[in-house]
């Protein structure tokens, strides 16, 4: 047998209350076999998968894969085994989006340690397995469901494995798609791969050779017998989130999953408009190390023109931006000769008689020279 189920007991706790999902259910599989498991949501067929494929541990009785118990296997162990012996075929395929299918069937070599030259071969023949040898550099977005399912197909056997775990294959996919992935497993079968389904859809269980069925955490081969009293409520099964791929593959995860390149590039910064920011948050924090630039300091000479425009190829701030309470470290300091240039002939004379027209009117960027012009007026 490859695989063998004794007595499995499987019970889980809410709260102080104990939840038995699986009671005694005991499995021989033999190499080569094609087995459906069939059960109502809430049966417990997903927490026996989980248990067969070594995501989960039984609460007792013993598991046998190839003759070997694996509660005793360390992490190590445990993750090779999934690596290399059991393929695991998931609802929701669970592909990278922004990888191709090429390099989504790749990735359980890339934990293998393979060569990136030798698995792009291996994995391009898997694809070519499973009817998908010209969608190699196609990304999931833009494959089809059935083809995303055989790419997650390709995926699970791409390592050889001696058993294929298929957690409701076609539950995702409408039918034509759904009779295209058994006509898939069947002739992966018939190459020697053994097949553990679990389904509810009895038209895809009717694929298998074997079909078993579970209900209430009970294990069968008779279908439950239909009464006129209505079904009681099943235990509700625990809902763990799907195991990641670098879970199933590395018990370490120190091997990364591949780097997805982002939606769109990202725009450059603006240096100007970054320096211009750093003093404007220096300004605003009163910090003496990091003064405006030369032509922000410019409209405490409120006869200068010059101080009318900002620098060519800067944005000048908006004057609600610059708070009053810069204004007093500004006022104070006399500034340095090489920040400070003469004004212009007449501009003196022009500053002092604020009645004349001809005088010049400063247009300040921050809403100092306005201050400053009438300390200087009356000062």
């Amino acid at each position: 047998m490859i695989l063998e189920l004794k007595d499995i007991c499987k019970t889980y706790l809410q709260g102080k209350l104990e939840v038995p999902v699986l009671k005694n259910v005991s499995l021989s599989v033999a190499e080569g076999e094609y087995v459906a498991i069939m059960g109502p949501s809430g049966s417990g067929k997903t927490t026996l998968m989980n248990l067969i494929g070594c995501l989960d541990s039984p609460t007792s009785g013993e598991y046998l894969l190839e003759g070997q118990n694996v509660e005793g296997l360390t992490d190590r162990k445990m993750s090779d085994v999934r690596l290399k012996q059991i393929g695991f075929v998931f609802q929701s395929f669970y592909l990278l989006s922004r990888q191709t299918a090429l390099d989504n069937v790749a990735l359980p070599l890339l934990y293998a340690g393979v060569p990136r030259k030798e698995r792009r071969e291996i994995a391009r023949k898997a694809l070519e397995r499973v009817g998908l040898g010209d969608r190699t550099d196609f990304k999931p977005s833009q494959l089809s469901g059935g083809q995303c399912q055989r790419v997650a197909i390709a995926r699970a056997i791409v390592n050889d494995p001696k058993i294929l775990l298929a957690d409701e294959p076609t539950g995702a996919l409408d039918t034509k798609s759904g009779e295209q992935i058994m006509e898939i497993f069947r002739s992966l079968n018939e190459e020697g791969v053994t097949i553990l389904m679990i389904t509810h859809e009895p038209e895809i269980a009717a694929h298998a050779k074997r079909v078993l069925y579970i209900r209430d955490g009970l294990l069968t081969a008779e279908p439950p017998a239909r009464t006129g009293e209505p079904p009681r409520p099943a235990p509700e099964e625990k809902k763990e989130p799907a195991p990641a791929m670098e879970e199933i593959f590395s018990h370490t995860g120190d091997i990364p999953l591949p780097q997805e390149e982002p939606d769109a590039p990202q725009q450059e910064e603006d240096p100007a408009q970054a320096r211009l920011e750093r003093e404007l948050f220096a300004l605003l924090q009163g910090k003496g190390k990091e003064r405006p630039a030369p032509a922000k300091s410019r409209p405490q000479q409120a006869a200068a023109p010059q101080t009318a425009a900002a620098p060519s190829g800067k944005k000048a701030p908006a004057p609600r931006e610059v708070i009053p309470v810069a204004v007093p470290s500004l006022t104070r300091k006399t500034p340095t000769p090489e920040r400070t240039k003469p004004a212009p002939a007449g501009a003196k004379a022009a500053a002092k008689e604020p009645g004349r027209f001809d005088a010049p009117i400063p247009v300040a960027l921050d809403g100092l020279g306005f201050a400053l012009r009438k300390g200087g007026a009356h000062g």
